[in-house]
């Protein structure tokens, strides 16, 4: 369950969060990181389960081996997957930290309207992992 230990990792990037105003950008873009990097593990870890064994996971490879297994299960953890992740990721109010992984997360408003909108993301990306596990 790795996805389970990247919402760990980013909890306590969460915790520490606006406690070294220094290191405030820099721990930003790291719980930023975490958060895309758990919607990777979680595909990861379907990509194991489905016994697709896809080196570089990706959402692109992941449909095209569940369609071409015609691997039923895996095709509904994906539409699902695909419109859990959308609705998180279209959010505006997590613009600033989900837009473009490869750029750096910026902010405009106060450090604690930002972490509070951090602790919403994770919240909400939470959900979804813990749904994934408890439904496919």
């Amino acid at each position: 369950m790795t996805a389970i230990r990247k919402i760990n990792e980013a909890e306590i990037i969460l915790n520490r969060l606006g406690s070294n105003t220094a290191e405030f950008q820099s721990d930003l873009n790291l719980f930023a990181n975490t958060i895309h990097d758990i919607f990777t593990h979680l595909l990861d870890e379907y990509n194991t389960k489905f016994d697709f064994k896809l080196k570089h996971i990706s959402l692109g490879k992941f449909k095209k081996s569940a369609k071409k297994l015609g691997k039923i299960e895996a095709i509904n953890f994906l539409i699902w997957y695909e419109k859990e992740y959308r609705r998180i990721k279209d959010d505006a109010m997590f613009d600033f930290l989900l837009k473009d992984s490869t750029k750096e997360a910026t902010f405009k408003e106060n450090s604690e309207e930002v972490k509070r909108t951090c602790s919403l993301l994770l919240d909400k990306v939470k959900q979804m992992t813990y749904y994934a596990y408890e439904n496919f």
